[in-house]
């Protein structure tokens, strides 16, 4: 098994303070889910852990070893931003290519993508599109995966089916996810942080969704 943790996080923009008291673990073998109200850091969080934000300060360990410079490079940790990840001119191949995934696994998960291979990802529908960018996360070489809303823009079945790929991937990846489709994530986190003025609160009972504000009721 292996550990990722992340902790000493401080990010402000101006006089706002985002980031202030965070700690994290996120271990292989384990879905790791991170929920928070629009607008909390989530987004931030995740950028910084992976790299691509600049922080204050920051400790991010894998197995107890500092991660230090431009480590996103060294292909430990994959992300999935908010937004979209593939270049809308790539070829469906290109873009498999690209990511160093074996094209196998990309049609196993989803075998539709079989007669759209050599059509441009921008003629895929925003389904398809986060569909085949979470499975190019999901098989790529990384020991852990950032997933930043992957279900954006999927419809129910294409959820559930998701939801199977990721119980699948966690066996050989730790991952950390952030949705604002909360039950869906729930339902398949093994932990459960929620991110709340700044700070990350590791969640035990379900209560504590409500006691600090994330929730109203729980269903």
């Amino acid at each position: 098994m292996n550990v990722l943790e992340f902790d000493s996080l401080y990010l402000e923009f101006g006089a706002k303070r985002i980031l202030s008291s965070i700690y994290m673990k996120c271990e292989t073998g384990k879905i790791t889910a991170l929920l928070g109200r629009n607008g909390s850091g989530k987004s931030c969080l995740m950028k910084i852990v992976f790299g691509a934000l600049h922080s204050e300060n920051k400790s991010v360990r894998i197995n107890g070893i500092s991660l230090h410079g431009n480590y996103f490079t060294k292909e430990i940790i994959s992300y999935l931003p908010q937004g979209h990840l593939i270049p809308p001119f790539l070829r469906i191949r290109e873009a498999i290519n690209l990511f160093k995934v074996d094209a196998g696994l990309i049609i196993q998960s989803f075998p539709e993508f079989v007669g759209l291979l050599k059509k441009r990802t921008s003629e895929l529908s925003g389904g398809q599109l986060r569909f085949l960018e979470v499975l190019l996360i999901l098989h790529s070489r990384h020991s852990f995966c950032i997933l930043d809303e992957p279900f954006s823009g999927l419809m129910p079945l294409q959820i559930e089916k998701l939801q199977h790929i990721l119980r699948t991937a966690k066996n050989n990846k730790g991952i950390l996810i952030t949705d604002h489709l909360h039950r869906y994530v729930r339902s398949i986190s093994d932990n459960l942080y929620v991110l709340n003025q700044g700070k990350t609160y590791f969640i035990k009972e379900e209560q504590q969704l409500i006691d600090l504000r994330y929730l109203t009721t729980i269903s």
